[in-house]
């Protein structure tokens, strides 16, 4: 098999380097020119936040910076839907697909160049996603909140929380995390083994210390219950050391979004959202997006090369028409079945793989059954 790929690709063909050259040339162009227009459009939608912003303009530049890798991401399947398209088409309008085929080159082994790198493009994109575009979209998320900040918008304020912990349930008014303190009301319930209320504890104000790893109340008043939930004891104090199982950055707003997360940290979220009562849909639903939006660079090839092989006339119209509707189509079934998903709807596997795989079996069926 090893042998029989090589001796039909290696030494390469001139067909083979002069449609590939023709197709990266076009892919590169529509790349460039699809992340410039991102970027326009992503500085035309933060212009007013960026020029009332007070922080310094590094802050801007490196927030556009880590967007760049996303714009790739995004921008990548894109262009190489146009450009298959459109080369193809090229070949097919100019009949220089009809020529390959009289020299007995069929159509398949004619394309399988731009196949072999749709192939390589959808494995390459997963790694790109999950060790590049994710950090980066962290560092965005970063940079764009010392912007709002500077606009006097505190976009990661705790106020007013009411969260589960490990052993029990806290309130939390106001949490002033520089200093590790909450301000204007703090409560916890101790809930015992039979999931009934072991205590409450109600304070004006709670420090968390972190080398003694507890906290310290001021104005506290402490009620215990008994078995039969009668008030066992109610005593007031004015300040007193307690030792709750979490700390002060566990009331902390998540740090980051799905998208800034990769596969492992995806999976340590959950288990913290779990343990907090939240739902964790959209963690589920972005740990199989990982997976899953590469495959559009594969589906791109495929239905480009469909497209452009039956092209006679006008490649460049048809190929950006073909492009602007499959893609169209796709993303409205894709992000409407993951906004479904991440409610919880319906199961997570199948809002996010009943579109690609669905675009991706129509596209095998379609290119296998070609008649040129």
């Amino acid at each position: 098999m090893f042998q029989k790929f090589k001796n039909e690709y290696f030494p390469i063909r001139i067909l083979d380097k002069y449609l590939f050259s023709m197709f990266f040339s076009t892919f590169l162009g529509t790349m460039i020119l699809l992340i410039g227009l991102f970027i326009f459009i992503q500085v035309n939608t933060d212009q007013k936040n960026f020029i009332a912003s007070k922080e310094s303009n590094i802050n801007i530049y490196l927030y556009l910076l880590f967007k760049i890798p996303k714009i790739i991401s995004i921008a990548f399947p894109i262009s190489m839907m146009f450009s298959v398209c459109f080369i193809v088409g090229q070949f097919s309008s100019n009949k220089e697909l009809v020529a390959s085929m009289a020299a007995g080159v069929s159509f398949y082994r004619t394309v399988s160049p731009i196949i072999f790198f749709g192939i390589a493009s959808w494995i390459t994109l997963f790694f790109f996603n999950e060790f590049v575009v994710r950090p980066a979209n962290k560092h965005a998320a970063i940079r764009y909140t010392r912007i709002m900040n500077g606009i006097g918008n505190k976009t990661d304020m705790v106020y007013q929380l009411h969260i589960k912990g490990k052993e029990g349930f806290y309130y939390v008014y106001w949490l002033d995390q520089p200093n590790k303190t909450v301000k204007g009301g703090f409560s916890y319930i101790k809930i015992n083994e039979e999931n009934f209320p072991e205590y409450i504890v109600s304070a004006q104000n709670a420090k968390y210390n972190p080398t003694e790893k507890n906290w310290k109340l001021e104005k506290i008043e402490e009620i215990s219950f008994d078995e039969k939930l009668k008030v066992k004891s109610h005593k007031n104090f004015p300040e007193k050391i307690y030792e709750f199982p979490e700390s002060s950055d566990y009331f902390l707003k998540p740090v980051k979004k799905p998208e800034e997360m990769n596969f492992f940290e995806l999976g340590e979220e959950m288990q913290i959202r779990k343990q907090k009562g939240r739902s964790a849909y959209d963690l589920q639903i972005e740990r199989h997006v990982l997976f899953a939006e590469p495959i559009l660079c594969l589906i791109a090839v495929l239905i480009g090369c469909i497209a452009g092989g039956k092209t006679t006339r006008q490649a460049g119209v048809l190929s950006l028409g073909v492009s602007i509707v499959v893609l169209l189509v796709y993303f409205v079934f894709y992000f409407s079945l993951k906004a479904i998903g991440e409610n919880g709807a319906i199961p997570s596997f199948i809002a996010v793989w009943t579109t690609p795989l669905s675009f991706l079996s129509i596209a095998i069926f379609m290119f296998k059954n070609m008649k040129l």
